[in-house]
Parts: structure tokens; sequence; C-alpha cells
């Protein structure tokens, strides 16, 4: 029995990374692992689905990982080493000119190279997301047994799991807000020159898969053009981690934790870190890889995005054959694809087989008489609004000022449509995810974990979204 996981714009290639990232291979190195997924792809998303009484063993190991001692103290570390490790000799392998290399060294390379280290990096990709809920679901119950005054323990856990120095995404809001502050006393050239710097400082943030596309001058350009009060804003940035971090000591001087306690505190801080330091690992990891692809892409006959539709072994043959593949499957996968995969057996659907099978593995749930919504509180508030239904960065232009941007879940490359947004509202995730952070950053109302706000509710709806209740209606 197949359930859905999560939602995402995902290819071929990464859905078979992500396969194979926590199969065999995650068990040798953590002692659990998930081998059968089914991957749906139609003409606006990917939904990823696992076989359901894998996922539910597979979630006990991971409680399991939570009371090993040695998990806890050399997990984050261990995983952000290899993490950038892999960053490196990736960049590395490709400083050369990948154009002149033959065929079969391409091969070689794709074998060899890429796909083992790309299994190993989503081995610690997986798991430091994976970890996230049920380390909260931990915490939670030792606030439980730690707190006299039940009512504090949502906010406590709120505090507890909010990062305390800028992620990524904040850093390139702080800079670029720098640049604002000095617009006046630079002329044209001055400023097109620093940023031409900051793109090339982090062209990677929407690069979640190697056939997205960076960022370019044009999209900072348009963000600095649309800064109203930098000053205010980078004080209030300022301010807000200040008091995180005040807060997060009052926390843990209030609850007095024990030494076990006070160690999962310590793990939680370090995966809310690393959850997003990891991201940003893999953006520029997919700017790297997109060097590599195009090359592959440019010798089939074929895109970079349509390569991303074929699966390992399609690559390997049409390589080791000098063979094109077809233009017509490749065509028929960039709108529809099913891949399931049970071990290390896989089978792919195009077209309107894909859809077909889909049907017969899944089938369809009717969501028509639902008006009501529940899920957790990922920051706190009360709005009403439109909705707007996003499913992939390309979606991201709907969003107006005051819209509630509903979605399965947020990314970094999300964030210019969240600023505008007034309330976030998730499929996915808990108070550790990036939703539920980036809403608190923002002082926006989100509910993450309602399984299924984009099923329910449509473009244009008008709810009222009580992030105190953690309840989402629409209003009739």
């Amino acid at each position: 029995m197949w359930k859905k996981y999560i939602t995402r714009r995902l290819a071929v290639q990464v859905a078979q990374a992500w396969n194979y990232g926590w199969g065999e291979a995650m068990k040798k190195v953590y002692g659990i692992s998930l081998t059968d997924t089914l991957v749906f792809r139609d003409d606006t998303k990917t939904e990823y689905y696992v076989e359901t009484k894998q996922h539910e063993k597979y979630v006990a190991g991971l409680y399991s990982l939570l009371e090993n001692v040695t998990f806890i103290k050399n997990f984050h570390q261990d995983a952000q080493a290899k993490l950038e490790n892999i960053l490196q000799i990736t960049i590395d392998e490709f400083s050369i000119d990948l154009d002149k290399l033959s065929n079969k060294k391409l091969f070689h390379i794709y074998k060899d190279f890429v796909l083992p280290n790309v299994e190993q990096f989503y081995i610690r990709m997986w798991t430091v997301f994976n970890i996230g809920e049920p380390l909260s679901d931990v915490v939670k119950s030792k606030l439980i047994k730690s707190v006299v005054n039940k009512e504090k323990i949502s906010d406590y856990l709120l505090n507890l799991s909010s990062p305390l120095f800028p992620n990524d995404i904040i850093n390139e809001r702080i800079d670029i807000l720098k640049i604002s502050l000095k617009l006046k006393k630079l002329n044209k050239n001055e400023t097109i020159s620093l940023l031409q710097k900051h793109t090339e400082k982090y062209k990677h943030i929407p690069m979640f898969d190697f056939d997205h596309a960076p960022h370019t001058i044009k999209y900072f350009q348009k963000e600095l053009s649309e800064i109203t009060n930098p000053k205010k804003e980078l004080e209030e940035l300022k301010k807000s981690f200040k008091q995180r971090g005040s807060d997060f000591k009052a926390i843990v001087n209030k609850i007095k934790p024990d030494k076990e306690f006070n160690s999962l505190l310590v793990f939680l801080k370090e995966n809310v870190f690393l959850r997003d330091y990891r991201d940003m690992i893999r953006q520029k990891l997919n700017v790297e890889l997109r060097k590599f692809y195009s090359v592959l892409a440019m010798r089939l006959n074929i895109t970079v995005e349509q390569i991303a539709t074929l699966s390992n072994e399609e690559i390997q043959k049409s390589l080791k054959d000098n063979n094109f593949f077809s233009k017509k499957t490749v065509a028929e996968r960039e709108k529809n694809y099913l891949l399931i995969q049970k071990t290390n057996k896989v089978q792919i659907y195009s077209g309107k087989k894909a859809v077909e099978k889909f049907n017969q593995e899944v089938g369809n749930i009717n969501y028509n008489n639902v008006n009501e919504i529940s899920g957790y509180v990922g920051s706190k508030g009360v709005v009403k609004g439109v909705v707007k239904v996003i499913y992939t960065n390309k979606d991201l232009k709907k969003v107006k000022n005051g819209d509630v941007l509903v979605t399965t879940m947020t990314r970094q490359d999300f964030i210019s449509a969240i600023r505008k947004a007034s309330a976030l509202v998730t499929d996915e995730g808990g108070v550790t995810c990036h939703a539920a952070i980036i809403a608190r950053e923002l002082n926006k109302p989100c509910i993450v974990a309602t399984k299924n706000g984009t099923k329910i509710l449509k473009d244009g709806d008008w709810v009222e979204v009580d992030a105190f209740k953690g309840i989402v209606k629409k209003i009739i």
C-alpha cells in the first residue's frame, strides 16, 4: 500500500537519487532503510510515495537512533563533513573542460563518480530531513514532563526549534539590504558591479535539482527594486535573532534540562541549522552537476531538462552505445512519468501509460465537500485571505500581497512569494520544517502538516487561517 510522502518538482534522475539514497546504502550507514517507492509526475508537480509498512518501520528506526548516545553526539558533524566533502570533490572533478571528454569517459564519470556520490549525499540529506519530526516529538514529550505550565509547551517548542543564526536565504537578504542602503551613493556601474558579485554568491538558491535554473542578476535587480525600508528591515532582523537567543537561554534556564535532555536540545539546534545548510550545499552541488549533465545532454541531442527525465540505466546505455534517446519518450515524460522501484528493480512508464498505471496503483480521493483542515501550529497568528496554491517555483508569480500561500512545503526559492503572503499553509512538515521556521522569522501565521491542504483548498478560496488553533476554514 502506498502512502504519499512529499510533493515536489522532481525529474527521474533526482527521483532515483532519492530512492538509492535511502535504500540499502542508508542501511549500511545508519542501520535503517526504505526500498519501495512510487514517483508520479503530472504537468504541475511530482508526488513521491513510500510503501506504508516499510515507512512505519523506517520511522521507528529513527526513534531508535534518537536513543543512541553516539548517534546524538556525532551525527550532524559527520553528516555535514560528508556533504561538504562531496561538494568539494565534485567541484574538483568538474573543473576540467568536460566538452573535450569522450562518451566513454563521460560514461565512467557518470557511473563511477556521479551516481555513487549522489547516493552518499542523499543518505545524509534524507536522514537530516527525516529525523526532524521524530526529534520534535521526543523533545515535546520531554517538555511535557519538565514544564509545570502546560500552556507554555507550544511556545517553548517553537522557540527551541528556531535557528539562532541567519541561514543562507537570510544572509542573502541582509546582503541585498546593505546594497540598498548604499544606493544613493552609487552610480549605475557601481550598482551593477555589486549586484554581479551578489549574483555570483547567491545564484545557487533555486537549484534544488540540476535541471532547475540558477538566479540571474535580473532576479536580484527586481528584489532590490522592491525594498522600501532597508534600515528598518535590517534592524528588525538583527533584533529578532538577538531576542531569539535571549529567549532560548531563558527557556533552558526555566526547564533546567538534565544531561540527556540537554543533549537533545543541542541536537535539535544542530538539526535546525543543518536542514538549511544541507540545502545550500545541495544547491551548490546542483550548480556543478548541471555543468556535467549539460554536456551529457548535448551528446544525446536533448536539453538538460530532458536528460533529467531519463533513468540511470538509460543514460548509461545511450552513452555506451553512442545512441540518441527517443525524443518522443522524452516529450511524454516531461508531462507524465511513473517510476516504481522495489528494492533495486526499477519500472518506468511514460505519458498515458504512466497515468493509467498510477491510477491503478494509487487511485483518487474526492475532497469536494471538505471546508476545514487542521494541522500543527508553525507560527502563531490569525489572518483572512485569498488562497494561492503553489506546487513549484514556477507558480510563485500567482502570489499577490496578502494572499494565503498554500503549498506542499516551502523552499528557499519561495522567499519572494512568502514575503508577500499573509500566512502559510503546508501539507507537510513539523515545527522544524522550512515553512515553520521562515514564518517565525517573518512573523507570519503558519499551519503545517495539514496533509491535504493543496487538495482541498483551491486558488481564489477565501479562508481564515487560525494559527493559534491550527485550523484553516473556508469562509462561505
